[in-house]
């Protein structure tokens, strides 16, 4: 309701291209409200914020102010903290951002005795090496995305931005609901890791966070495994979002009854 650190940014109802979220009220007694059917992701969020998210679901969701046992602790020691790149998960944690190599092994792996590529990752986030179709969802194509993509052909897909398929960038919506590519997921069953928006990761390059991913306003060279960027940690997007791993993952079989010690993606969804 007071919103101390800001998670909220105007943009977010504001923005017609991702408007999702709307605020009513003043500072103590804000109000918030889903826009659309709430089913696609929320952009205009910085590290901090989902770094914030995270803690918050770490703590069982709880009401209240932005302090210790609701945002402030958890997976994350933030502690008021709004600038810098030193934080990192703590130990024990059960949601978190992704490590930017487990961001990247659930995009692109898949071993080659199991379908995969010779290398045992593929190019695109799609299980394809592939330039993915550039659509607006997909039941039926398996290597598609919503990113910019346009190959000079009308036939009603690769034809510039995918919400529109034209070369102007849309005036209303830009993003696909959560699992709009239904065939298009990864080997452990993640979806819209290849556009959409790009997703902020733990990695670390300098004074920046690395995001990967790629999003609906970028061409496919985002969407490759060999596309790595980085942006201040403070910085909030029209195209850039966030994915939350779970550990253990939901409903998956126990590793750790293998002796295996791993990190796997929740499945299907991307926040």
């Amino acid at each position: 309701a007071t919103d101390t650190y800001s998670l909220y940014n105007a943009s977010m109802a504001s923005d017609a291209n991702i408007a999702g979220i709307g605020r009513s009220g003043s500072s103590g007694s804000y109000t918030y409200s889903v826009i659309g059917d709430g089913s696609r992701p929320v952009a205009y969020v910085n590290w901090f914020d989902a770094a914030r998210f995270v803690n918050w679901m770490e703590n069982g969701q709880p009401t209240g102010s932005q302090v210790a046992g609701v945002t402030e602790t958890g997976a994350y020691t933030l502690n008021g903290a709004t600038s810098g790149v030193s934080i990192s998960r703590n130990p024990g944690f059960n949601y978190g951002l992704p490590s930017e190599s487990e961001w990247y092994k659930a995009a692109y792996h898949q071993p080659a005795g199991q379908g995969g590529d010779a290398d045992n990752y593929w190019l695109y986030p799609t299980s394809a090496n592939a330039v993915p179709n550039s659509r607006n969802g997909s039941l039926s194509d398996p290597n598609s995305a919503n990113f910019i993509r346009d190959d000079s052909i009308a036939n009603g897909f690769n034809g510039g931005y995918a919400v529109n398929n034209s070369g102007s960038a849309p005036t209303g919506n830009a993003l696909t609901s959560a699992g709009a590519f239904l065939l298009a997921d990864g080997f452990y069953g993640t979806f819209d890791q290849a556009g959409n928006l790009a997703e902020w990761t733990d990695g670390i390059s300098g004074g920046n966070r690395i995001y990967r991913g790629g999003s609906w306003g970028v061409l496919e060279s985002q969407l490759r495994a060999t596309a790595r960027v980085g942006t201040f940690p403070t910085s909030e997007s029209p195209f850039i979002g966030f994915r939350i791993m779970q550990v253990p993952e939901p409903a998956a079989l126990s590793f750790a009854s293998l002796g295996i010690a791993c990190l796997l993606f929740c499945r299907k969804r991307s926040i």
